[in-house]
């Protein structure tokens, strides 16, 4: 049904039209208001055509909504759902810090394609590195609004994305040659923190992740078969609580054999731990118990390997490297041991093999300057 009516102003007579189209999700009444048109033809052909584009579309709410609103309702009723807390928690820090101050109060509707341009730019300009994943966050959110039909439009979608333009050094990976890992973890025990110790040494010798060793329990370890499961990890969630939630990927989830003298290292450090923790008054022989664990027996706060480990070699004078790349460690010197791309892939759980195939590359490579080496050196000419 629609209604018709002629009005004057300073520049003429026009006709505004009021028409209803339909119910919205909510059974409420869709009603549509325009006015403008210098002719009654020309408003009953507007009519016509928003009736006949609300029964192809549906309904669609372009008049009141923000960015921050469809992004609360893609977050809440898309993302959340399909994501691990960890990795839904860290999301929510992106757009508070980055994507809401500058569209969140903004009506869809009024978003543009060169205002997102803009945006893009600004980050990248900023030296925000993950501009690019910002960017992919807010054609996400605009897609779930055309699905939910919510809008018509995605302007991110449009937009190219700007390269650097001065030239980035790629970064090296960091780890410690054989002997400077060997001095480390002789330090690390003259230290007198045997779970510091015992953590680093697991670390260096199995490829484990931070959150994956963190989240370790005495029954994920089979002393009889040499082997250790990885099926958990631990991760910050909302509001940095620490939560347990399964591994990084598929190809995560594995078990691996863990060297005899490493086995020797965790039984003496089991016993330790639960003669320490009878002595303040906590059972460590549950199946639960967590290898590494604080001082009041709950799980161990992710900062404190960084702090053992600089504690360590401020204390020692050793060159520092970071808590991940003792798994670069592991794989390097695994490399250099004989161990094949495919064995230290699997050990280490890669579902990506570019960190593994780059360390292998650097391995190779500095295998043949020492043959060159080698061979000048035994020629002597």
């Amino acid at each position: 049904m629609a209604t018709y009516r002629k009005y004057k102003n300073s520049t003429g007579e026009y006709w505004e039209a009021f028409a209803s189209i339909g119910k919205d999700p909510t059974g409420k009444p869709k009603r549509v208001h325009k006015r403008g048109f210098k002719t009654k033809k020309e408003a009953q052909l507007w009519t016509s055509n928003s009736q006949i584009s609300f029964q192809k579309r549906g309904f669609v709410a372009t008049n009141d909504l923000t960015f921050e609103e469809l992004y609360s309702k893609w977050f809440e009723e898309d993302y959340k759902q399909r994501v691990k807390e960890s990795t839904w928690a860290k999301t929510a820090d992106i757009f508070r810090l980055h994507i809401l101050p500058v569209l969140g109060s903004q009506r869809v509707k009024n978003i543009s394609v060169a205002q997102c341009q803009s945006i893009v730019h600004t980050w990248l300009t900023d030296g925000l590195k993950q501009y690019r994943r910002f960017r992919t966050y807010v054609i996400s959110v605009f897609d779930f609004g055309v699905r939910m039909e919510l809008t018509t439009r995605n302007p991110m979608s449009k937009t190219s994305i700007p390269k650097q333009k001065s030239h980035v050094e790629t970064t090296a990976v960091q780890f410690y040659e054989k002997s400077e890992l060997a001095h480390f973890l002789e330090c690390a025990y003259d230290y007198d923190n045997p779970q510091a110790f015992m953590l680093f040494r697991l670390l260096a010798f199995t490829g484990l992740r931070r959150g994956e060793a963190l989240a370790l329990q005495w029954r994920d370890i089979s002393f009889s078969s040499n082997e250790l499961t990885i099926n958990k990890t631990q991760s910050l969630g909302e509001g940095w609580r620490l939560v347990v939630q399964t591994p990084k990927t598929n190809s995560s989830f594995r078990t691996i054999t863990v060297d005899p003298k490493t086995l020797q290292w965790l039984r003496k450090w089991k016993m330790t731990q639960a003669r320490q923790y009878f002595e303040l008054g906590y059972n460590a022989n549950d199946p639960k118990q967590l290898v590494f664990a604080s001082g009041n027996n709950q799980p161990l706060a992710p900062s404190m390997p960084d702090h053992w480990n600089r504690s360590i070699c401020t204390a020692y004078d050793l060159r520092r490297i970071k808590i991940h790349a003792f798994r670069h460690t592991f794989c390097t010197l695994a490399f250099e041991a004989g161990a094949s791309v495919n064995e230290v892939s699997k050990t280490l759980g890669h579902a990506d093999l570019k960190i593994t195939q780059a360390i292998y590359l650097h391995v190779t490579k500095k295998q043949q300057n020492e043959a060159a080496t080698k061979l000048a050196r035994y020629m002597d000419i």
